[in-house]
């Protein structure tokens, strides 16, 4: 049983992990898309983008999930 325990920690640590990199990765995006234009629609999009980080940083923040974060 505690081998179980093990790999449910381990899959949830890395699924924490890839979803900070996804969220960085939209970083990324926002910071290059505000240098690119300033049209209606790529600021609706790089807004969709700071909410759902923002969103998601909080329910990840919220969870009782000890990450190693480097």
């Amino acid at each position: 049983m505690q081998n179980t325990d093990v790999s449910s920690e381990m899959a949830v640590d890395q699924l924490s992990q890839l979803v900070y990199e996804l969220l960085d990765a939209h970083t990324d995006t926002i910071c290059m898309g505000d240098d690119f234009c300033r049209d209606l629609e790529w600021e609706a999009h790089l807004e969709y983008l700071r909410s759902l980080q923002r969103v998601s940083r909080e329910m990840l923040a919220s969870l009782d999930i000890k990450v190693a974060i480097s």
